[in-house]
């Protein structure tokens, strides 16, 4: 009985050293993955200028389009890393206090189309949720 039991703990333990090494290899590529979304936000916003003309309302839809994509992407990157994503938005946040612009791409988006932008937000939040709960099962 004794036996069994100092296995069970020590497979226990090892479980325990294997989920946290899961975790660190996949945090390991946070910074790398969250900047290229931010590539990926400005090579659309410069794609923007090389358009056509087009009316300020198409314009702003378009624009909070690509933000949009960003959230989306930047909540990829950042899902199973919360406390390396707490870090870098707090960075980012610090980072975009001394700039002097009034606005921001959050504020201007958030009053046009909000009800399908929030609806398309909390569609990709489920099927985010989803697939972490199907990777954690595989685990």
């Amino acid at each position: 009985m004794g036996r069994g039991l100092v296995a069970a703990l020590l497979l226990l333990t090892l479980a325990s050293l294997l989920k946290s090494l899961a975790a660190e290899t996949q945090c390991e590529n946070i910074y790398q993955d969250f900047s290229d979304c931010i590539l990926q936000l400005g090579e659309n916003m410069a794609s923007l200028e090389e358009e056509d003309e087009r009316s300020q309302a198409q314009e702003l839809h378009t624009v909070c389009g690509y933000w949009e994509e960003f959230h989306t992407c930047a909540m990829t990157a950042l899902w199973e890393c919360q406390r390396e994503a707490a870090t870098v938005w707090e960075m980012l946040k610090k980072e975009s206090q001394k700039i002097q612009f009034h606005g921001s791409l959050f504020d201007l988006c958030a009053s046009s189309d909000s009800q399908t932008f929030s609806s398309l937000q909390i569609l990709h939040i489920l099927l985010l949720s989803i697939t972490l709960i199907v990777t954690w099962l595989n685990l």
